[in-house]
């Protein structure tokens, strides 16, 4: 996880990022276990198989195998136009949001569905501040901003998944020249769809976590008492309130945005290493160490 992203996550939630296991081999080679396609693991098996034979493996490995120039130089070029593209759309996003969630939009709206009353000294938001009254809150003033704010992901996902379809149609076409080259592609594919499941997991959260983060940090409000109606309406998403935002709705719509950004970038950041390690191809050394490995692992290596 990008330091980045646990940074916003933290000043969004006030709490950090959920702990995770210590990165070590095995829980390397479990996660790849996990993400891998079946059917792509029998593919990378067979060719395994087939070049563990004595008569399929060539006297000398040539350096850079599966190497794709042309498809690595797309992934610096593409990458960069895709980290454009998002800049901009998380810039539209906050700033239509800035307009909608201003008093002079979402105050009068408040207003008509009566979250504004009278008290003794001042003005206050109506009920309590139970889970089902913060829950109503966040539905009425920033659920559909939650909603935008994942559809702006998603876009910037589907942008990345296409590119990824692109590099492997023009890595096979470049590298995949025999079977012994075909088992860095088949091992890509195998973990492509796992991949995009994590992301696709993580996008879809992001709803769910804007609804739990505000019933749960806003708490109690039935003793916050304000001079007047846009001063109860500042303060109303009190945990985001800050003298950077006009408000606290706005200070949980940019804090939310941050941790949506961090998320693409992190997702951004992921596929260019990923392409950038496949694309270089295997080293003469990596080869040996490959196809040295035994086709039947309860036996012992030739």
């Amino acid at each position: 996880m990008s330091r980045r992203l646990s940074q916003s996550y933290r000043a969004f939630t006030g709490k950090a990022w959920p702990a995770t296991a210590a990165a070590g081999p095995q829980s390397a080679l479990a996660a790849v276990a996990r993400l891998s396609d079946p059917n792509h693991s029998i593919l990378i098996r067979a060719l395994l198989d087939r070049e563990a034979l004595a008569d399929a493996r060539p006297s000398a490995p040539f350096t850079g195998l599966s190497a794709a120039p042309s498809a690595y130089a797309m992934v610096t070029e593409r990458s960069e136009r895709v980290r454009e593209e998002a800049a901009f759309k998380f810039l539209e996003f906050r700033e239509r949001w800035r307009k909608r969630l201003a008093w002079v939009q979402l105050g009068p709206f408040l207003q008509r569905n009566q979250w504004y009353q009278s008290v003794e000294g001042g003005v206050a938001a109506a009920g309590k501040g139970t889970r089902k009254d913060s829950k109503m809150l966040y539905l009425q003033s920033l659920h559909d901003m939650a909603s935008d704010c994942e559809r702006q992901v998603s876009f910037l996902s589907a942008h990345m998944f296409r590119l990824q379809g692109d590099l492997a149609a023009v890595w096979h076409r470049e590298s995949v020249q025999d079977d012994r080259s075909k088992l860095l592609p088949a091992l890509e594919a195998a973990l492509r769809g796992g991949e995009a499941e994590i992301f696709k997991r993580l996008r879809l959260s992001l709803g769910d976590l804007a609804q739990e983060t505000f019933m749960e940090r806003v708490g109690k409000w039935e003793k916050r008492i304000y001079a007047n109606e846009e001063d109860l309406f500042r303060a109303m998403a009190w945990p985001w309130q800050h003298p950077r935002f006009r408000s606290g709705f706005e200070g949980f719509m940019e804090t939310f945005a941050d941790v949506a950004e961090a998320l693409s970038a992190a997702m951004f950041s992921h596929y260019e290493a990923k392409w950038n390690l496949f694309l270089r191809g295997l080293s003469p050394l990596q080869q040996t160490l490959a196809l040295a490995a035994p086709a039947n692992p309860s036996e012992p290596a030739a």
